[in-house]
């Protein structure tokens, strides 16, 4: 019997993101109305998994119908750090207008419609619980381990909380008066957002930088555990996108010919695959005398102003 694991990836972050529109549209005509600003904020947090849902969409699409071919080696996966990038700006020019606007609420109060605020949050929550729904991982798929389908639960899940806070907080303006309460809730909610937008710029900088994809130390210790494995050397990892990890090695054995590494390879692809998330594997296999007779260090010297042109020196031990 089959069985039914319901949307796609693509297809959750589309009926989310069609939500999170919604809700940005609800919460922000909402917010102007009422003269809510904890409200708007709210909105732009909307607006933020709105985006951030999309772009990661519409970069799977292109990077999918681009082919890696000899002018780009991995096609367009990487189109999505830089839609990264392009959504932490716009997070960042949005959440300073915010905190603008709360300081000048702070010290001139405006009135509020505390009434239609409460209903337009409750309205806000109702849309961040349907999309927390759509974005929750069918169990026993590869969905569990999507990086931007949990990112994008967590981001609805935070809404929803955000959505309780703006409610109590109208409570407390209606049985106190202190209306500072609701652009205080704006500044919360803005640092939320901004810490959000701190991790993506990280993430995607981390990547642009070539950092490493998986704890290297661990990944050695795991493979020479693995029969006939003697060592690794030059071990490498990155991450072409969130979703694509790359890994490079240099494995030494105790086989002689080529045809004896083909279980070793197997058992290293499948291990490399299983725990560390590894989709594009390349492997070069040493015997322990082949291993001595050069070094695996990659040293990299740019040129310094005035030397002779003699090219970059890469003392890498297999050009």
């Amino acid at each position: 019997m089959a069985h039914k694991h319901g949307p796609t990836t693509t297809g959750r972050l589309a009926l989310s993101s069609l939500i999170f529109c919604m809700n940005f549209l609800v919460q922000g005509v909402g917010g102007l109305w009422t003269g809510s600003l904890g409200l708007v904020s709210d909105s732009l947090e909307n607006l933020n998994d709105a985006v951030v849902n999309l772009l990661s969409l519409g970069s799977i699409r292109l990077a999918n119908r681009r082919e890696p071919c000899d002018q780009w080696n991995y096609g367009w996966h990487r189109l999505e750090i830089f839609n990264t990038l392009l959504g932490v700006l716009l997070l960042v020019v949005l959440s300073v207008a915010v905190l603008f606007e709360a300081w000048s609420r702070v010290r001139n109060p405006h009135p509020i419609l505390l009434g239609w605020a409460i209903g337009f949050s409750a309205l806000g929550l109702l849309l961040n619980l349907a999309a927390t729904r759509i974005l929750v991982p069918s169990l026993g798929t590869r969905q569990q381990h999507d990086l931007s389908l949990r990112s994008a639960y967590l981001h609805a899940l935070g809404d929803s909380l955000a959505n309780v806070a703006v409610m109590v907080g109208m409570v407390v303006i209606h049985f106190t008066g202190w209306r500072w309460v609701d652009p205080l809730l704006a500044v919360a909610i803005v640092g939320f957002i901004l810490r959000g937008a701190f991790l993506l710029l990280r993430d995607a900088v981390g990547i642009l930088m070539h950092r490493a994809a998986f704890d290297q130390e661990e990944a050695k210790a795991a493979l020479i555990g693995l029969a006939g494995v003697r060592g690794v050397e030059d071990l490498r990892s990155w991450r072409v996108c969130s979703h694509l990890v790359v890994c490079t090695a240099h494995i030494i054995v105790d086989a002689e010919r080529l045809e004896d590494t083909e279980a070793q390879q197997h058992h290293i692809e499948q291990l490399l695959s299983e725990r560390f998330g590894v989709r594009h594997l390349t492997l070069h296999f040493e015997t322990s005398a082949m291993s001595e007779r050069h070094q695996h260090r990659f040293v990299h010297e740019h040129e310094s102003e005035g030397e002779a042109h003699h090219g970059h020196h890469d003392h890498h031990g297999h050009g």
